[in-house]
């Protein structure tokens, strides 16, 4: 990308006006993470209770994190407003399976009125309160896929009002794409990775997934009917 001529107040201006807060209402949090399950899929509802264990922490982790840079900070966001947490890939070594999870929160800012308007922005405040990804966000020299890369942001740089406008277009596509295709709930969002877990595991990895307990006795040193490898006593014996 060659020389920014057009300087900071312009892409304010940008953000703030032409753009009016698609990016921040709501405001999508994404985390990508692996998830590791070795001994396959003993339990269902055990890896349902970890996958929710980590949705929700990744939630909290944001709303810690999202807060304003002042003596005393307040807080962007509460509890997310929708889910979509999303299995980008699944593979089984051996008895392991390793999921990689991508994590989408939207939130509703606290400082985001009705109309759209930003209330700790820049142009509105005098100053830079806002946590730091708000700043980076709408960065000018950022190209897609690099960090603080904004599309509004990126088609302002040639100042065509078509380009902007298509922009816009797009990024109000996109936002309402992923709040119909979200949950309203953790649980919910922790529902349909198991259920996509257990899917994948059917059709190509059917020996990780529970096994019926059988009708009858097990030893107490015997092998675990689930799978484990553990001895029944030490594992569903207990």
């Amino acid at each position: 990308m060659g020389m920014i001529t057009k300087d900071k107040s312009y892409f304010s201006s940008v953000c703030v006006e032409t753009c009016g807060g698609i990016c921040c209402d709501p405001w999508w949090g994404i985390i990508s993470y692996p998830v590791v399950k070795q001994g396959g899929l003993a339990s269902l509802s055990s890896f349902r209770a970890e996958v929710l264990k980590g949705i929700r922490a990744r939630a909290q982790r944001i709303i810690e994190a999202y807060i304003t840079s002042e003596e005393a900070p307040r807080a962007l966001f509460k509890s997310p407003e929708k889910y979509n947490v999303l299995v980008r890939d699944i593979r089984a070594t051996g008895s392991t399976i390793t999921m990689n999870l991508v994590a989408m929160f939207a939130f509703r800012c606290a400082f985001v009125s009705a109309d759209r308007s930003c209330a700790i922005h820049p142009l509105n405040t005098g100053r830079e309160i806002r946590p730091p990804h708000c700043g980076f966000l709408g960065t000018p020299e950022a190209g897609p896929g690099e960090k603080g890369y904004c599309r509004i942001i990126h088609a302002a740089l040639t100042g065509e009002t078509a380009g902007i406008e298509k922009a816009l277009a797009i990024e109000q596509q996109t936002a309402s794409k992923n709040l119909s295709e979200g949950v309203g709930t953790a649980e919910e969002a922790a529902d349909r990775v198991v259920d996509g877990v257990k899917a994948w595991c059917e059709r190509y990895a059917p020996a990780l997934l529970p096994r019926e307990r059988p009708g009858a006795p097990i030893g107490r040193n015997d092998p675990c009917w689930c799978g484990s490898g553990q001895k029944f006593k030490k594992c569903h014996g207990k």
